[in-house]
């Protein structure tokens, strides 16, 4: 899996916490740091009632399919006392709160989840993504200030690795990856189940085949041998310098001599 963090870039739609420091300049500036920086900046609400910020975040540069969200605050209280924060979010035309933490007077950093998006109970997609607005939401006790000076969201995805006709795979690894019939060239390796998705595979004769791999339909060149289940069911021409065995001998088949002696067929 893989994870991408967006920060505050711009103000959102809503900018409600009525304190900042510094007291010039855009409420997401306050926030919006990689390393917190604790009292230097902030926004802060010392009512008894919640005030909201929601900020605008860059584009993603993800792909794969999203496993969930997960936004990050960091917050304190001005002293003791009953002091209150939640993450914030906006997707779509809907803003969710998320849960309330009671606040203590040192820095600590809380996250909620989103498994889904919380405006349709969908899985999250990158357009969501692009779109998403994340905030926080603070509540003070009347005197005294509830405050935040860092929020961001980290994507967890997983990523889509395509394989392509240069890729060895064994075992059942080619499950996930392959979503289309894909021809394998001579320079390919084959084993397990990989070759369960093509429908049809044509040997240079430099290549051998086994297990499964026989079983589709193939053409043999002159220097092929043939074992096994091979043969099944096919129809195939051997030349005198192929050796034929096991159920070989159980097709039609034609042998070409080497020296004069004329054709034989052997049914």
């Amino acid at each position: 899996m893989a994870t991408e963090t967006l920060r505050p870039n711009a103000a959102g739609d809503e900018t409600s916490i009525g304190w900042q420091l510094p007291a010039t300049g855009e409420h997401w500036e306050k926030v919006d740091e990689e390393t917190p920086d604790e009292a230097s900046t902030y926004v802060r609400n010392y009512l008894t009632s919640y005030q909201r910020d929601l900020y605008n975040l860059p584009a993603s540069s993800g792909s794969g399919t999203i496993n969930f969200i997960k936004i990050y605050f960091r917050c304190r209280q001005d002293t003791s006392g009953n002091f209150y924060a939640k993450p914030s979010l906006k997707s779509n035309s809907t803003v969710t709160d998320g849960t309330e933490i009671n606040l203590t007077t040192s820095w600590a950093t809380y996250s909620e989840q989103w498994n889904t998006n919380p405006a349709d109970g969908q899985a999250w997609e990158w357009a969501d993504i692009d779109a998403l607005q994340i905030g926080v939401s603070l509540k003070g006790n009347g005197s005294y200030n509830a405050f935040c000076t860092q929020i961001y969201v980290e994507v967890d995805y997983t990523a889509v690795t395509e394989k392509s006709s240069s890729d060895t795979g064994s075992g059942a690894d080619v499950v996930d990856s392959l979503e289309t019939p894909e021809a394998k060239s001579s320079s390919d390796a084959g084993s397990g189940v990989e070759s369960t998705p093509m429908q049809s595979a044509i040997l240079a004769g430099s290549e051998t085949g086994f297990s499964i791999e026989a079983l589709t339909s193939r053409l043999l060149a002159a220097v092929d041998t043939g074992y096994g289940a091979e043969a099944g069911g096919l129809l195939k021409d051997l030349f005198a310098t192929e050796l034929g065995e096991g159920s070989d001998s159980l097709i039609a088949k034609i042998e070409m001599p080497t020296k004069g002696g004329g054709m034989k067929l052997w049914t």
